[in-house]
């Protein structure tokens, strides 16, 4: 199957958005805050003021502080990002800047995790069910994987997908996701409706929930890659 390499030096230098953040966490276990205002999906991080937010908000995936479990994933370079979480009454908002030297796109719909990606990880109710973000026989109506690709079908066209096959009835275009293609990786946003998906209700102060974020890399070659935070299991998130 051929694939899909991309290139853009796009309107923001990705080098620079990486470093907009404050201080990093390498260990595992994040604070979350309210939204800093209205936030667009478009791929573009200005709005969301990450100066505003928790420090320790920031959620690093690095092949230094995080598991590579698959392929071949070496540097920064080659796939790491910084992930944000926020909200309001009406959404959880996700903002992920991604390095990644390969971008590869031809799948779309349920073979997106074959594309390069982010997968988001939510376990939102009994946080001890399911033991680890992979048992997928253990999800219950509150757990969620949820991938998020800048390039679809050989377009640069940013997509989702929600697993496991029981949550079809998401895929019905019921998150807003937009994305940048830009030198050396990506920019990739996200609106999930907390009306919409059960469990999301339930993001507001005082709260706690379990989450991952992974992401693949399709090595050159097309060696299919994988890395998560904290590993194959979920870190608490505390809601401001």
């Amino acid at each position: 199957m051929r694939k899909a390499v991309w290139f853009s030096a796009g309107l923001v230098v990705l080098a620079a958005v990486m470093g907009f953040a404050g201080a990093v966490l390498a260990a595992p276990g994040w604070v979350i805050g309210p939204a800093p205002g209205p936030i667009v999906i478009d791929g573009d991080p200005a709005e969301w003021q990450v100066d505003k937010l928790p420090a320790e908000s920031v959620i690093v995936v690095s092949p230094s502080v995080s598991l590579v479990n698959a392929g071949t994933i070496n540097t920064d370079e080659d796939s790491s990002a910084k992930v944000y979480l926020a909200y309001d009454d009406e959404a959880l908002y996700v903002l992920a800047v991604v390095k990644d030297n390969n971008i590869v796109g031809e799948q779309a719909e349920v073979n997106i995790w074959q594309n390069t990606c982010v997968e988001l990880w939510f376990n939102l109710g009994d946080t001890a069910v399911p033991g680890n973000p992979a048992a997928y026989g253990d999800y219950a109506d509150e757990d969620y994987q949820i991938n998020l690709t800048p390039v679809t079908a050989g377009e640069e066209k940013a997509s989702y997908w929600v697993y496991p096959g029981s949550k079809a009835a998401y895929n019905t275009g019921l998150i807003d996701v937009a994305a940048k293609l830009v030198e050396g990786g990506y920019i990739i946003e996200a609106k999930i409706p907390k009306a919409k998906f059960p469990g999301f209700e339930g993001i507001k102060p005082g709260a706690e929930f379990g989450f991952a974020v992974s992401l693949v890399h399709i090595a050159p070659g097309g060696v299919w890659s994988h890395i998560w935070t904290p590993g194959v299991e979920y870190a608490p998130v505390t809601v401001k």
